[in-house]
């Protein structure tokens, strides 16, 4: 079997899905800095400050840590235990990051189906902030939830399959040194 440095089409889809989600992340942490610092500035210098501005600064978390973690999934910036897993061959870690994968993909439908009901909820009571002169779509953060947990699970099949394919290939090449072998790559490369 002969492998490529290019990834398939499906997974370069999935990919550029969870890259977009990762911008719209990165771009609300810059507008998270911007709102936090307006704010003290609003509230040292001028003596003044707004709720709406305060429930920003929490309303911009949600979007950066649900669109985000997607995004470390996908760029290899989630935790993992090495000092076991780097001692491992490829294909004992593709194993495992196989199975993690599964998992991640398993908790992020649970995390769906269990959270949709929530936002329907919300968005019917067309819920907004309590306190006066607060944020009215409260239920717009609420649908976050299901987004970032759906990009995680797209993010989660995109892991699997390419763990798969690399098991694969390790299954597939030769126990022999020769320059065949050598020239196969596993999917992380």
């Amino acid at each position: 079997m002969k492998s490529t440095r290019t990834e398939p089409l499906f997974d370069r889809v999935l990919g550029l899905i969870v890259d977009i989600a990762g911008w719209g992340a990165a771009i609300s942490g810059l507008a998270l800095v911007l709102v936090v610092g307006g704010n003290v500035l609003l509230r040292y210098l001028f003596n003044s400050g707004s709720v709406a501005m305060q429930e920003l600064e929490w309303h911009l978390v949600s979007p950066i840590a649900l669109m985000g973690m997607a995004y470390g999934m996908r760029h290899g910036g989630h935790v993992r235990v090495d000092f076991l897993y780097e001692r491992l061959g490829p294909k004992a870690q593709a194993i495992i990051d196989l199975f993690s994968a599964l998992l991640m993909a398993v908790l992020g439908g649970a995390l769906i189906w269990f959270s949709i009901p929530y936002v329907e909820q919300s968005i019917m009571m067309g819920e907004g902030s309590p306190d006066p002169g607060g944020l009215p779509y409260r239920f717009l953060l609420k649908a976050f939830i299901p987004v970032g947990f759906g990009l995680l699970l797209v993010q989660a099949i995109s892991q699997a399959l390419m763990n798969y394919r690399q098991i694969r290939v390790e299954d597939d090449a030769p126990a022999y040194n020769t320059p065949a072998a050598v020239s196969q790559s596993g999917a992380g490369d």
